[in-house]
């Protein structure tokens, strides 16, 4: 019996973990950090490669991860806050910020519109 549970509880568990998708870019979630106003999302590009970049990340000092398409959503009211996927339509490019960490300069800043 147990067995069977696990069998039709996990499927559902899963399912429950993901927003639905609503937009014609997705992103997967990679790691969230404190900004200024809100939060930054870094997040992988996983159907438009030509938006991100290849990038070796690195927190707290120890690498992260290399990925192939990086992005960085700035997100000031944390509306993607907890969240596995990031779908969307349309956007806007932001300004490199005047402090940046030299190892994210090649790593398109976004806003999301829509």
């Amino acid at each position: 019996m147990k067995k069977l549970l696990a069998v039709f509880f996990i499927p559902f568990a899963l399912s429950n973990c993901s927003d639905p998708c609503n937009g014609h870019i997705e992103t997967s979630v990679l790691y969230f950090k404190q900004a200024l106003q809100g939060q930054l999302v870094y997040a992988n590009v996983l159907n438009n490669p030509s938006l991100g970049s290849q990038q070796t990340l690195t927190r707290d000092d120890k690498e992260y991860g290399t990925f192939p398409h990086v992005i960085i959503i700035n997100d000031p009211e944390m509306k993607y806050k907890g969240r596995g996927t990031i779908c969307f339509d349309e956007f806007t490019k932001q300004a490199l910020p005047a402090d940046i960490d030299l190892r994210e300069r090649d790593i398109p800043r976004i806003l999301i519109t829509k």
